[in-house]
């Protein structure tokens, strides 16, 4: 069973340390570890089971399963913290020895944020592309980060979560966090690499009428590579990343604006 298999992988500390480092606290990644609790939770208080319509004694097997998994997930992280706890009694003399141990604990997570590297050495910025400031992804350099990242990580999905409701709230609840640039192609290029924004609330928002609404959309549009294309699939890409709205006047000036930039890049 796929609940087997998780006790197994979750009975390994520092790998249990790993999917946190790799993936909750990746900008650009699911939250697997949090996902993965959240759902083990349920299981093991018998949600599941009932939406699937189990018998009791299957119910009472695969709750069991479920804590079984997140016991052995809370054993690890007290394995793996162990070396981080200072007994207030030791005398002051045992206090560098401390130290070494601390250090023990910081190597492994730095080693974690390492491997993540080695598979990850793109550029990245510090808001998972939302903003105009690009860095190199130095993790490696300071586990402490993990802390911020994960921090600037529940701000982003906070944003997303309030443009899938009003767009214009989420693009400034962003921007006063500082997760978002404040010009038009910090926006344009926001809503064309964050996946998980409503394809209907982009559509809305790009085909606004006021002047801002309007620069975002050309930015959108002018980031966009028709050279060489023809017009079938220079507009499938043009449709790919939102929704074409429901009021006519919004529609027009979005085709518009793919008409241009498709002369422009396929002139002569």
């Amino acid at each position: 069973m796929v609940i087997q298999a998780l006790t197994r992988i979750c009975a390994d500390a520092q790998c249990v340390v790993d999917i946190y480092v790799n993936y909750d606290c990746d900008l650009s990644a699911a939250n697997i570890f949090e996902r993965l609790v959240n759902d083990l939770s349920k299981i093991a208080q018998g949600r599941s089971g009932q939406e699937i319509g189990m018998s009791s004694i299957q119910e009472l097997s695969l709750r069991k399963k479920g804590l079984e998994c997140l016991v052995s997930i809370l054993k690890c992280m007290v394995e793996w913290s162990k070396d981080l706890y200072v007994n207030p009694n030791l005398e002051a003399s045992l206090g560098q020895e401390k130290v070494s141990e601390q250090d023990v604990n910081y190597g492994k997570v730095l080693d974690s944020l390492i491997r993540r590297d080695s598979v990850n050495s793109m550029d990245s910025t510090v808001s998972s592309g939302i903003g105009s400031t690009s860095t190199q992804a130095s993790l490696a350099d300071d586990p402490e980060q993990c802390e911020v990242i994960k921090q600037q990580k529940e701000v982003i999905e906070r944003g997303i979560e309030l443009f899938n409701k009003k767009p214009k709230r989420g693009v400034q609840y962003l921007q006063e966090q500082g997760m978002l640039g404040y010009t038009t192609e910090d926006v344009a290029l926001f809503l064309q690499q964050e996946e998980r924004l409503d394809t209907t609330q982009v559509g809305d928002f790009l085909g606004e009428n006021s002047k801002f609404n309007r620069e975002i959309m050309y930015s959108y549009v002018d980031r966009l590579d028709f050279c060489g294309k023809d017009f079938v699939s220079a507009l499938r890409i043009f449709l790919e990343g939102f929704r074409l709205p429901g009021e006519a006047q919004k529609i027009d000036r979005l085709m518009e604006k793919f008409a241009a930039r498709y002369l422009d890049c396929n002139q002569g």
